[in-house]
């Protein structure tokens, strides 16, 4: 399977969400180069919407490149804040009336949530341009929020990284198999 897998945001001139020191940006490829290796390591053809910090943090470029690939997902990576600490948990996007997408988001979802690092927050919908301009199954995954100190600990560590990266993987996974049932 060929899966494009986003690094939601840019580094330096869009960083997303920061708090403690860590960006949003910086931590959404730290994510998306672990899961690719993963996907790359179970045979899965791993196409990168950026490996490294960009100057431009547009959205239609990153649907291109999994257009023009003709990836058969689309992974974007990202992760929450709110003015309220007490906000944590994982949720992950489809756009709405997306089976595939739909189906790939519920995949993503149950295997994050069944990591339990967090809070489940369920899947849900939304037209965000990625998901909407993409020609294949597509999803955006929010893999906890930087202003919790509970999604904190796990998301600046090297070991939640991996934890995170190997659930998401397994989700491509159930995915894939449900594709072919």
């Amino acid at each position: 399977m060929r899966i494009c897998i986003d690094a939601g945001h840019s580094g330096p001139a869009e960083p997303g969400a920061c708090s403690g020191g860590l960006t949003e940006a910086a931590l959404n490829l730290d994510v998306t180069i672990l899961l690719g290796r993963e996907l790359a390591g179970q045979g899965h053809d791993v196409i990168y919407t950026r490996a490294g910090d960009i100057a431009d943090d547009g959205l239609a470029w990153r649907a291109d490149i999994a257009n023009e690939a003709q990836a058969d997902l689309f992974i974007s990576i990202h992760a929450n804040a709110a003015v309220s600490s007490a906000a944590h948990g994982v949720e992950v996007y489809c756009y709405p009336a997306s089976i595939g997408g739909r189906k790939l988001a519920e995949c993503l979802q149950a295997h994050l949530a069944g990591a339990a690092y967090t809070v489940d927050r369920g899947v849900k919908e939304a037209d965000f341009a990625v998901l909407r301009m993409t020609d294949m199954p597509a999803a955006l995954v929010e893999i906890g929020f930087l202003t919790s100190a509970e999604d904190m600990a796990i998301l600046a560590s090297a070991a939640g990284q991996e934890k995170i990266a190997r659930a998401l993987a397994a989700g491509v996974d159930a995915y894939a198999a449900s594709e072919d049932a």
